[in-house]
């Protein structure tokens, strides 16, 4: 299967981004909601520097552990797809929000894209210990 993607798990990362990706924004919404309250859109939220710094760590992390858990169960090697994965989620969101556009997928789809591939080679790496005698 080496050179391959492998769709099926392509598409497994996509929904366990997206779950994660809700997760956290429950977890967030409960955090912050003295900051979002009576909100109702984005541009009337205002977040401090130290807030913005948790969000842009925890979207990482959504995306790294999710990329990391497509390593890990995914059968053969699967470094990329936990990555593509990622990107298709954002596009699936930008969608959603109608803030879609190709700028707009390139700033927003790269971090993810790289953490999903870092989170996918973490699993490679832990499913490759665990397969050792």
């Amino acid at each position: 299967m080496a050179g391959k993607l492998d769709w099926k798990w392509i598409g497994i990362g996509v929904v366990i981004m997206i779950a994660l990706n809700i997760v956290a924004g429950i977890v967030l919404g409960i955090f912050l909601r003295d900051e979002i309250g009576g909100a109702t859109q984005v541009e009337d939220v205002w977040l401090s520097t130290g807030q913005m710094a948790v969000l842009a760590l925890l979207n990482f992390l959504v995306f790294a552990i999710g990329g990391f858990i497509v390593g890990l169960k995914s059968a053969g090697r699967t470094i990329l797809e936990p990555g593509i994965s990622a990107a298709l989620a954002v596009i699936i969101a930008l969608l959603l929000a109608g803030d879609f556009g190709i700028g707009r997928i390139l700033a927003s789809g790269l971090v993810p894209f790289l953490a999903g591939v870092l989170g996918g080679w973490f699993g490679e790496r832990r499913q490759e210990a665990a397969s050792r005698p």
